[in-house]
């Protein structure tokens, strides 16, 4: 045998391999119903020594009726290797079935790629990729889900193959192709008639419309209404030129009877401002003629069924009935269309596009013009009499003809004898001569035909017009979308089908070579050693034979046509002539048949089918002419429209380019150009435009002829296939490497087949090309040349890759069966060893349940000798016992009878004493009652003068030292800095203040002391002299108590003795706390002058530090932090408090540490500081500011050279003081002066910067929500004087501050501080509404302006509320899918997300750089940021709600539209990642309340369900009864299979399709996105029960504080009032009193009763 013989039969056993019975192999095998069916391998038999091969299959009946078919194959080595028979194209494995782009498929054959087709379709999949090819096959049904604006906005800003194949996909690669590689596309829609070609370059204009109309803000504002116009004007072409230019076909109900190229121009922001549509070849004579089962244009019907009975008066008294009219007298009705609700949408859109009514008026009278045209019959019995126009007399004929003459506007007489006339211009006279019957019905349709050609040609133009508006430019870019006719083969071809298919040659010649030019950039792009270009089949010999000049088809046609006498038999036999028998050996002339028999016919092999024209009718369309006459006659109109329309054609206005004439010698005016070379230099033109593109390809096909949904006709299918391209483009693929693997996913799939298995460690790229080597050279070491390794990718012949899927599936079964073998003895020795465990427990059990028995026995015989033993002890014990007790019976009777007789005795005795004893109490107890209730009375009255006189004596020092508080408060807030500044002498000064504090303490107490003790002694000597007077006047009637009233005159001196040793005692103490008051001042100066000192060496040596520098430590601070403010009861005046702290450090100094990420580091807080609310500290922080005189700042250190400095000192230092001593000037402040709303909006709003979260200061609620309660306070005043108009101006202006500073939502701290506050003032004012109760008119328009000011403040709420949900929305939905869906947090279950092939061509598997952890951190962010502000709990939880219900949303749309989502590994990953969110929601408790995750949850759920078996539909549909059936069903469709899974076959679909079937049409597949636009914030505000007036001190604010201090003391004077009417009441004093004052005197205080 020779080498090539050696050689071709290694190439035929190497197929033969991938035929193997053991597997299961599948083979396709043709048919005549069914194009390609399906047959199981049963026999394979190769005979190397005959060199021959035989296979047996055996397929599946389609009906139990039917055998079952079988089919065999048998052939020779030689047969196979000589490609004389082929091998039965094998079927791809089960897990690729379905699969959503052709070229990834294992065996690429025609039947594979039919079948693959089928099973998407099946499962309602429409769209699937061919490489760059869209294959959309057209479902006959209402399918909204596949458009709905949700689907539209999920393609919007993806990569083609991210998602499902889809026309968006198509639409949004050209839009991001424009952007990125700044070049112009084009979108070629081609198909069939009635392939929904129409209906797939509707839905791309529209995604280009509206898809990125959102997320650009520059857009919206540069480019205006103006913009949005544009694309409103876009979509308004569609159902204009539809009702103009598509009729109904036998194969399609809105078929378009012209090509259009739409160019949507876009300006360099990527906004659409302008667009430009060009048509090609409108099919004029479906005007005047229609075969019986189609109809014309769609709006004469239109036109007829909704004219308005006005508008149908004008157009002649128009008929609502077709059949009345000629051009319209065929099928009228298309089934579920409603004609009349069309023309509205006719005229709507019209209107759009900027044609008002007065011509959409003018539009429908020459449309009525043109059904009257159709009614003239022409009347005309021979040649010799000549053509008229019947019935002259005033038949029908003529009311037509009169009604279409009036439409027009045109002269009738001219009219009508052009009509039937016709005139031949010779070089001396002018003929008129008489037309026949025939010429002149000829003339007749030709003037309709005229007609409507130039009204389209004019509405195109009005329509460019409109687009383009004011912009004359031609657009920095754009995107152009060509719906052209596809490849026409009917019984009968005319002259519009060559056109058409003409037209499709030239495209598809484009389409080859755009495809070939692809595949070889990508050879050399990855650098491949041996490879040739792709030879493919070239239609240009076909092209050649069309257009060629001098002899093409069209160039014979024009020269026929330029013939006086041409005629359409003369151009077929020139044809014949020319191209028949041979054609002389010209390459032209293998594509063109001359028929057998008769000279009126040709055919032309065109790439995708012969057809067969027929010449008759040629030269009259291509002529195209209508008499000059005749046209002159309509020239010279009065209507202005038809005028429009007719002499803008003649000037050149037409939307066809006129081809460019070429220069003659003759002196003849220029010929009109034929309809054939208009059309070739169009289409000239538009290949050339599509040539200077990036093309894009969407193949539309027809299922079937008979329309119906769903279903499926295989022949017709595969003849389209082959027809579009389809199955080209898959040749040319498979001529070089149709299949190819990114390196990285080829080795994570098929390092298996290498023994043993490399590790698993990160590889560079020579390192992975190395490894990749290696596996191929392992799999096919006899034949090399079936892969290539490139740069970045495998690359594979046609059948390789599914060849080497089956050497890993077996080495994978191998594998599989070592470890069930491994598995399986395992179990048997662990069997083995129970077993021999269980034995030994069983011998072992019975050999003790024997030496049991024994023990048993023995112990019954032991028990036995001792129960006698102890029944005879028990016998003798009885006896002794019962004698023992008859003894003792006798002595207890005897002992009874003695007690008995004493106990009475006693009991006589204790009566006795027991009566005297109670006598003797309640004469007491009367005595002591009568003395303590004498006390009690004297007690009080005692102690409520002595109380009210010391109330006057420090209301009086009070009052006098209001200028002394105001000074005060500054010098607080300036010893705060001071001690801050002072970082070297920290210590010191904390020692200081520590004796200070302790000094005053001690002082305090000593005179607390003498006061008390002085207080005592005057008392005791008042009481006294009382006593004294009193004992000598009622001696009768207190004579029980002279000895008790000499003691307590002696306790009275001893009172004074101690009383006058305590006061020298407190002199003593004085003196000792002055000097060391004295020492402290000295060492205070001293540390002053240290202060001078360093403050003079930072001036002079460099810049002032930061302001942060000279903040002192925590706990520096935390000494001298003065309590926390008191809070005061709302909104009674009396309990309003003042509070003053020192916490203006933490308002204006920025902070070291921002955020929580001290936090998240674990740093540990500062404890909060110390709670002193007595007198005494407040007179200690009094001290201390006092005895620091020195300057502050609102915010941070200053330079002590700043000018602005020093100004801002001496504008402290003129601050004025306001003082309210009266409710007048209260209400005069409020009420009159300006400066009080100024401080508010200043001070409160404008100029108030938001604390941030800092770990170094502690804050309250005060510290961070006295804003909303200062303006809270002013408001609640302004309404108790009445004072409306001061309140509305107050809120009005509070409200827009508040909006101007938070619209930028320029951090989450600002958000959240001033949501806090907005809350917290609006619960305040409803508060004091709630508890206000007027019973007059008078507070009615306070009233009125509270009311209107809760509504803007829960307006302005809302708006900062969903202002800020917006914000966290789009920084967090960046985290979503990369940190929910694609992180691999779950170890041990990683997925591939680029599938088994992965369409991106170049992207193999990545890992997530953003993990679940950063979502939780983005979640623990937000929710500290609005704990340290507050937040009501309420919105915190509901904020919360909004992101989840973001992460639910959105991850349910990727998952259930992308196919690399959908695998149970995937599932795994995602169902661990929410359960790490559910996790930190339970924590917080945070509930998504839209049941969004819920949702999410099912769909991961359905992930990981069985899908194998019709008995797990129940269950899918039972677990996941949040997800309707259409959710399921698309899952399911998309689901990617893994190795160890069985596939999902037929029945499962066809069933889950069933179930999904009757809600389809309102079940929608994404969920809706959470439109914060439309949704409304609904909270009820918290009732605050007391009013917070804490001022920070560094606020300038004296009218503020001026107020608070007002209220303070109102609220001490109303308490006073309340209790000067007890002061000179007179109570009578009797003996008793006195009594109880001695009492008192004697033994103390005594508590008060009564």
């Amino acid at each position: 045998m020779s080498a090539e013989g050696s050689s071709g039969d290694v190439a035929v056993l190497t197929e033969l391999k991938a035929y193997a019975k053991a597997s299961g192999s599948r083979a396709f095998f043709a048919d005549d119903a069914l194009a390609w069916v399906q047959a199981v391998l049963t026999e394979c038999v190769v005979d190397e020594a005959a060199r021959r091969v035989r296979m047996a299959f055996e397929g599946a009946a389609h009906d139990e009726s039917e055998s079952v078919p079988s089919f065999a194959f048998s052939a020779t080595f030689d047969e196979l290797a000589g490609r004389a028979k082929a091998l039965p194209p094998l079927c791809n494995p089960a897990v690729l079935e379905g699969i959503d782009d052709l070229t990834s498929l294992s065996h690429l054959s025609e039947p594979a790629v039919l079948h693959n087709l089928q099973v998407r379709y099946a499962q309602h999949n429409i769209y699937t990729y061919s490489g760059i090819v869209l294959v959309a096959l057209n479902p006959f049904a209402h399918v909204p889900l596949y458009y709905s604006q949700d689907t539209l906005q999920a393609y919007a800003g993806r990569m083609r193959g991210e998602l499902e194949p889809h026309l968006f996909a198509i639409a949004e690669d050209a839009f991001q192709g424009m952007v990125r590689d700044k070049r112009n596309q084009t979108i070629v829609v081609s198909g069939e008639s009635g392939a929904g070609k129409t209906i797939s370059a509707k839905h791309i204009m529209r995604y280009f419309a509206s898809a990125h109309e959102e997320g650009d803000p520059d857009r919206q504002i540069t480019e205006g209404r103006r913009t949005s116009r544009v694309e409103e004007m876009i979509l308004a072409t569609n159902p204009v030129l539809e009702s103009f230019g598509n009729a109904k076909t036998t194969r399609n109900d809105n078929s378009s009877r012209f090509g259009k190229f739409l160019e949507i121009r876009f300006s360099e922001r990527h906004a659409i401002e302008a667009a430009y549509i060009r048509t090609y070849l409108l099919e004029r004579s479906r005007v005047v003629d229609q075969p019986r089962t189609e109809r014309n244009f769609h709006v004469f019907y239109q036109l007829l069924a909704a004219a308005p009975d006005a508008l149908r008066a004008e157009l002649g008294g128009l008929s609502r009935d077709p059949d009345a009219y000629a051009y319209t007298a065929q099928t009228a009705a298309i089934p579920g269309v409603d004609d009349a609700v069309e023309y509205a949408t006719t005229c709507a859109a019209l209107g759009v596009i900027g044609v008002d009514e007065d011509q959409q008026r003018r539009i429908m009278r020459v449309l009525a013009a043109l059904l009257h045209v159709g009614n003239i019959e022409i009347a005309g019995a021979s040649e010799r009499v000549g053509a008229s126009i019947a019935a002259d007399d005033g038949g029908a004929a003529d009311a037509a003809c009169q009604r279409a003459v009036e439409l027009l506007a045109v002269d009738g007489a001219l009219f009508r004898k052009w009509l039937t006339k016709r005139q031949i211009v010779t070089r001396s006279e002018k003929i008129v001569s008489n037309m026949t019957r025939a010429q002149a019905v000829v003339v007749r349709d030709s003037v309709a035909k005229l007609v409507y050609a130039h009204l389209f040609e004019w509405i195109v133009r009005t329509i460019n017009e409109s687009l383009q508006g004011d912009n004359s430019s031609t657009g920095a870019s754009f995107i152009g979308v060509l719906d052209i006719y596809g490849f026409e083969h009917f019984e009968r071809n005319s002259f519009e089908q060559f056109c058409i298919n003409y037209a499709n040659e030239k495209l598809q010649q484009n389409f080859n070579r755009h495809v070939f030019k692809l595949e070889q950039e990508e050879y050399q792009r990855e650098q491949l050693a041996n490879w040739t270009f792709v030879d493919f089949q070239d239609n240009q010999p076909c092209i050649d034979l069309i257009e060629g000049r001098p002899m093409g088809v069209l160039a014979l046609l024009d020269e026929e046509s330029r013939l006086q006498q041409g005629s359409d038999q003369a151009f077929a036999e020139k044809l014949i002539k020319q191209f028949g028998n041979g054609g002389g050996g010209l390459p032209a002339a293998a594509f063109f048949a001359a028929p057998r028999f008769g000279a009126d016919r040709f055919t032309i092999r065109h790439y995708a089918h012969s057809v067969e024209y027929a010449a008759d009718g040629f030269i009259d369309k291509n002529k195209d002419a209508v008499p000059d006459e005749i046209q002159n006659v309509l020239r010279a109109s009065g209507d202005p429209l038809v005028q429009a329309i007719l002499n803008q054609s003649a000037s050149g206005g037409s939307a066809e380019p006129a081809p460019a004439t070429e220069p003659r010698l003759s002196v003849r005016a220029a010929r009109k150009p034929t309809l054939g070379a208009v059309f070739r230099h169009s289409l000239v033109a538009l290949m050339e435009t599509i040539e200077a593109t990036e093309s894009h390809y969407i193949r539309c096909v027809k299922p079937n002829d008979a329309k119906s949904a769903w279903g499926f006709d295989a022949p017709m299918v595969l003849a389209q296939l082959r027809a579009c391209g389809v199955l080209e483009t898959i040749r040319i693929s498979c001529a070089g490497y149709p299949s190819r693997l990114p390196l990285a996913e080829f080795i994570h799939r098929y390092a298996v087949l290498l023994a043993p298995l490399p590790a698993s460690r990160p590889l560079g790229a020579d390192a992975c090309r190395a490894l990749a080597a290696r596996i191929l050279g392992s799999a096919f070491a006899r034949e090399p040349g079936r892969f290539q390794v490139g740069l970045t990718k495998v690359f594979f012949r046609a059948g390789a890759l599914a060849l080497l899927e089956k050497l890993r599936v077996e080495r994978l079964h191998q594998a599989a069966t070592c470890v069930q073998r491994l598995v399986r003895a395992h179990q048997q020795r662990t069997r083995f060893l129970r077993l021999r465990a269980a034995t030994a427990r069983i011998q072992r059990s019975a050999r003790g349940a024997m030496a049991r028995r024994r023990y048993a026995e023995l112990r019954r015989q032991h028990a036995a000798v001792l129960l006698q033993r102890l029944a005879r002890g028990a016998l003798a014990r009885a006896l002794y016992r019962e004698r023992q007790c008859a003894v003792l019976r006798l002595q207890a009777l005897a002992r009874g009878v003695l007690a008995r007789r004493a106990h009475r005795e006693l009991r006589r005795e204790r009566a006795a004493r027991v009566i005297q004893r109670l006598a003797r109490g309640l004469l007491a107890r009367r005595h002591a009652r009568r003395a303590l209730h004498l006390v009690t009375r004297m007690q009080a009255r005692v102690r409520g003068a002595a109380a009210k006189r010391e109330l006057r004596r420090r209301r009086e020092e009070a009052r006098s030292a209001a200028h002394f508080k105001d000074v005060t408060y500054k010098l607080e807030g300036k010893l705060i800095l001071l001690t801050r500044q002072l970082d070297e002498s920290q210590a010191r000064a904390a020692a200081l203040e520590v004796r200070l504090r302790r000094a005053v303490d001690d002082a305090q107490a000593l005179r607390e002391k003498d006061a008390v003790a002085e207080a005592r002694a005057l008392a005791l000597g008042e009481r006294v002299s009382e006593l004294e007077s009193a004992k000598a006047e009622a001696d009768a009637r207190v004579e029980e108590l002279t000895e008790l009233v000499a003691l307590a005159r002696r306790e009275a001196e001893d009172a004074r003795g101690d009383a006058q040793a305590q006061l020298a005692r407190d002199a003593d103490a004085r003196s000792l706390l002055e000097a060391k008051l004295a020492e402290l001042e000295a060492e205070l100066a001293a540390s002053r002058a240290q202060l001078a000192d360093v403050r003079s060496s930072q001036i002079a040596g460099s810049a002032p530090a930061p302001s942060s520098a000279a903040a002192p430590s925590g706990a520096s601070t935390q000494q001298i932090q003065p309590p926390p403010p008191d809070l005061v009861a709302l909104p009674s005046a009396s309990s309003i408090k003042r509070s003053d702290t020192a916490a203006s450090a933490r308002w204006r100094a920025p902070a070291s540490a921002t955020g929580y990420e001290l936090a998240d580091q674990h740093i540990q807080q500062l404890p909060p500081p110390p709670d002193a609310s007595t007198s005494a500290s407040r007179s200690l922080a009094r001290m201390l500011g006092a005895l620091s005189p020195l300057p502050s700042s609102a915010s941070s250190q200053p330079n002590a050279n700043d000018p602005a400095h020093d100004a801002h000192q001496e504008e402290d230092a003129e601050v004025p003081v306001f003082e309210l001593r009266s409710e007048d000037e209260v209400r005069d402040m409020l009420e009159h002066e300006e400066n009080l709303i100024t401080e508010v909006l200043n001070e409160l709003i404008g100029d108030l910067h938001v604390p941030m979260p800092n770990l170094d200061a502690e804050y309250q609620p005060p510290d961070l929500l006295f804003p909303a309660h200062l303006i809270g306070l002013c408001v609640i005043k302004m309404f108790q004087y009445n004072l409306a108009r001061r309140i509305d101006r107050l809120l009005m202006s509070a409200i827009a501050r508040v909006q101007k500073k938070t619209a930028a939502f320029e951090s989450d701290y600002t958000s959240a501080f001033w949501l806090s506050n907005v809350f917290e003032l609006l619960s305040i004012i409803k508060t004091s509404m709630t508890e206000h109760q007027s019973s007059t008119h008078e507070y009615a328009d306070s009233e009125r302006a509270m009311n209107d000011g809760m509504q803007y403040l829960e307006t302005l709420l809302s708006d900062i509320y969903f202002g800020w949900i917006k914000d966290l929305q789009k920084r967090f939905v960046k985290l979503i899918i990369p940190g929910v869906v694609e992180s691999e947090a779950l170890p041990g279950f990683t997925a591939s997300d680029s599938g088994f092939f992965n369409r991106l061509m170049g992207t193999g598997p990545r890992e997530s750089t953003v993990k679940i952890e950063n979502v939780l951190s983005f979640f623990n962010h937000i929710w500290r940021t609005m704990e340290f502000y507050y937040v009501d709990s309420a919105i915190m939880r509901q904020i919360m709600s909004e992101l989840l219900c973001n992460i639910g949303v959105t991850a349910f749309n990727n998952i259930i539209m992308r196919r690399n989502f959908c695998s149970w590994k995937r599932g795994m990953q995602i169902q661990y990642n929410l359960t790490r969110i559910e996790e930190w929601c339970k924590t917080h408790s945070v509930a998504d309340a839209t049941r969004n995750l819920d949702r999410l949850l099912q769909l991961v759920k359905l992930l990981q369900l069985q899908k194998s078996t019709e008995q797990d539909i129940d269950i899918m549909f039972e677990v996941c009864d949040l997800l309707n059936p259409a959710q399921i069903k698309k899952l399911l469709s998309i689901y990617a299979v893994s190795d160890y899974e069985n596939p999902i076959i037929g029945p499962v679909m066809t069933e889950v399709t069933r179930r999904a079937s009757p809600s389809e049409k309102i079940d929608k597949i994404l969920l809706d996105t959470n439109d914060l636009n439309d949704q409304v914030l609904y909270l009820t505000a918290r009732k605050v029960p007391a009013i917070e007036t804490y001022i920070p001190p560094e606020f300038r604010m004296p009218r503020i504080r001026a107020l608070v201090d007002s209220q303070t003391d109102m609220a001490y004077d109303e308490e006073e009032e309340d209790e000067d009417g007890l002061d000179d009441t007179q109570v009578p004093v009797d003996d008793r009193q006195l009594a109880a004052a001695y009492e008192f005197a004697t033994y103390g205080q005594a508590p008060l009763q009564h």
